[in-house]
């Protein structure tokens, strides 16, 4: 059953201000849910309400259009995966193995990847939805391979400057094989190991880092 309280009031000891904000919340894990499993595209807002228990009519305070609720799905798992390189111990030490840096790093990432819901709106269904999205998730993407990038370069070292070497394609290249990687490994439900799939991309990462840190 959906609430009904009027606008404005009190409800159950429950301001008007935290009782949007609940179903706010609501709607977000709604939405994660339902674009994580059916789909946006067969997404619609009295699914969306229905899956988060408010009324329909509730839907249009925070959000216009369903459209806006995938952008703020979207970005909560951004913040998901940015927390988890954020939070990804390298050991505390400057110029440690760039390998190891990259498994600590890619570690939780990809354990964040697990949450299939998150994967698919991530790489899935904000694909070709519209211009401004689409925009977004370019944007998304150059902003997460220079935090990767940055990430490598502060506990790992930094790589000298180079005439014939751009740092910001670089960073668009790593996350870029990322990404794939991420996405084909959602496609096959999971099938390897994630230590394996943080193994050998860590591998991979260091093998194009590494070098470049010793041609200064």
């Amino acid at each position: 059953m959906t609430e009904i309280a009027s606008p404005g009031r009190a409800y159950g000891g429950e301001s008007a201000a935290d009782r949007d904000d609940r179903r706010r919340r609501q709607l977000l894990d709604a939405g994660l849910w339902v674009f994580g499993s059916v789909g946006y595209r067969a997404a619609t807002v009295r699914g969306l309400c229905r899956e988060a228990k408010v009324a329909d009519r509730h839907f249009y305070r925070p959000f216009d259009k369903t459209v806006d609720l995938l952008l703020a799905v979207y970005q909560e798992c951004i913040a998901r995966l940015n927390d988890s390189i954020l939070g990804a111990d390298a050991g505390g030490a400057p110029n440690s193995d760039v390998h190891a840096v990259a498994r600590q790093v890619l570690g939780p990432f990809f354990h964040q990847i697990e949450d299939s819901h998150l994967a698919r709106v991530w790489w899935l269904e904000v694909l070709g939805v519209s211009p401004r999205v689409e925009q977004t998730y370019l944007s998304v993407m150059q902003q997460f391979g220079a935090l990767l990038l940055g990430y490598l370069t502060t506990f790992a070292g930094p790589i000298p400057p180079r005439s014939d070497l751009d740092v910001d394609l670089l960073a668009t290249a790593a996350v870029g094989g990322i990404s794939h990687t991420a996405l084909t490994w959602y496609l096959s439900d999971y099938a390897t190991q994630r230590h394996i799939v943080v193994g050998t991309f860590s591998t991979m990462l260091g093998n194009i880092v590494e070098p470049l840190q010793s041609q200064g």
